[in-house]
């Protein structure tokens, strides 16, 4: 399994950035690789992204939800993976952690992600985050 951390301050309380994280359909506004998340349930959603130039779908369920301070959740499907949102108050707004492990499917997807995906996941971890702070910012 793959793993990738980012950590992030986001100048805004923690109420917004929890209802920003448990938003899960309003990924899209911050996420370029998500391009439809429904919800399916009171926990789970149904995602296609594309990735690495590849369109794939899969669903999630939350697994722990603990207000203004942890989202986690599990997928099934093209990427199985688990993961979660810690969030912690600051004095200047609110340190935003993303933990995710994941795997892809058989062996030549464990040879494309050494050689490809896990890069382009972490760098669109990136990218979100730092969205997702301007939006949560602006």
């Amino acid at each position: 399994m793959a793993r990738i951390e980012k950590t992030i301050e986001i100048k805004a309380p923690v109420e917004k950035v929890y209802a920003c994280c448990a938003d899960v359909e309003g990924y899209t506004k911050f996420m370029e690789t998500a391009k439809e998340i429904k919800m399916t349930g009171e926990n789970k959603a149904h995602w296609k992204m594309e990735m690495v130039g590849r369109a794939m779908e899969f669903d999630t369920e939350m697994t722990e939800n603990i207000e203004n301070k942890k989202i986690a959740w599990k997928s099934a499907g093209d990427m199985a993976s688990t993961g979660s949102w810690r969030l912690e108050p600051t004095a200047e707004g609110t340190t935003v952690e993303y933990v995710m492990d994941y795997e892809m499917p058989g062996i030549m997807g464990k040879i494309f992600d050494k050689l490809k995906v896990s890069k382009e996941v972490e760098k669109n971890m990136e990218t979100s985050l730092q969205k997702m702070k301007e939006f949560l910012e602006g």
